[in-house]
């Protein structure tokens, strides 16, 4: 970690616009690349000596709670509420339409292994979501509810869930978990939304719908690799755009399933 973490926890909060709310953890994972420094960021905030034009009352705990704050709770609370923030208790209403995030990927899932096809139909929507299945590799997982709940924490993930005990458990330690009732793929893209999330409506050459990885466009000399896939058309070849995960060797185009899945989608409009 860097000796200035102070000043670039500090420099973060300034870029956090009025109206918006971040987390310990977000701050951390832009950082460190994890959120297990929320606590040095927490520390580094309560020691700002300018709480109100440095405005670290918009920083709050990963499952919605204001959380502390150096001029006191209740002033950290009438700060927000007059940024148009509503706080019920000690939680942000509408967390997640309120959060502010300072990199791309607006959400990031952790699924658990009832929501294996959801997963796949969120890494088509070009969201970052980690399968459960995902934690097994190359290790034994005795305890996946917990794997699941560390996974989320460490990585600022949102558990996604049809386990009301999974969800009892990871509200206990503090973690953003959603219980989904459908199941029923669409059905479960449109939860999502009315939790307040905006889940992308158009899939993304972004991820790769097998492993999570991101893909990249195969350049033109590259097109041999192509015809070493049996299920690539290859009589598109040189005419379609192609896209490869370099993973796990997968390959993507946007054919008759593209249309298919576009259409599928009008749904959640």
């Amino acid at each position: 970690m860097s000796t200035n973490f102070p000043e670039e926890v500090l420099e973060l909060v300034k870029q956090i616009p009025r109206g918006k709310i971040t987390t310990y953890g977000e701050i951390a994972r832009v950082l460190s690349g994890s959120v297990r420094a929320a606590r040095a960021v927490g520390q580094a905030v309560a020691r700002n000596p300018y709480p109100i034009q440095i405005p670290c009352h918009r920083v709050v705990r990963s499952n919605g709670e204001v959380g502390g704050y150096r001029l006191g709770v209740d002033t950290k609370m009438r700060l927000l509420s007059e940024e148009g923030i509503v706080i019920e208790g000690s939680r942000v209403v509408n967390f997640e339409e309120r959060l502010f995030r300072f990199t791309e990927d607006a959400y990031r899932f952790v699924t658990d292994r009832m929501l294996g096809k959801l997963s796949t139909w969120l890494r088509i929507l070009g969201h970052d979501t980690l399968y459960a299945d995902d934690l097994r590799r190359g290790e034994e997982v005795e305890d996946e509810d917990n794997a699941l709940i560390v996974c989320a924490a460490e990585d600022a993930r949102i558990i996604l869930t049809r386990d009301k005990e999974l969800a009892s458990l990871a509200a206990k330690k503090g973690v953003r978990c959603l219980y989904l009732q459908s199941d029923e793929v669409m059905e479960q893209l449109k939860e999502l939304q009315r939790h307040g999330l905006t889940i992308n409506r158009e899939p993304h050459t972004v991820r790769c719908s097998e492993c999570n990885a991101r893909i990249r466009k195969v350049a033109k000399a590259e097109e041999d690799l192509l015809r070493m896939k049996p299920y690539v058309p290859v009589d598109m070849i040189g005419t379609w755009d192609f896209w490869i995960c370099e993973a796990c060797g997968r390959v993507y185009w946007e054919g008759s399933h593209w249309r298919n899945m576009k259409e599928q989608l009008r749904q959640l409009k």
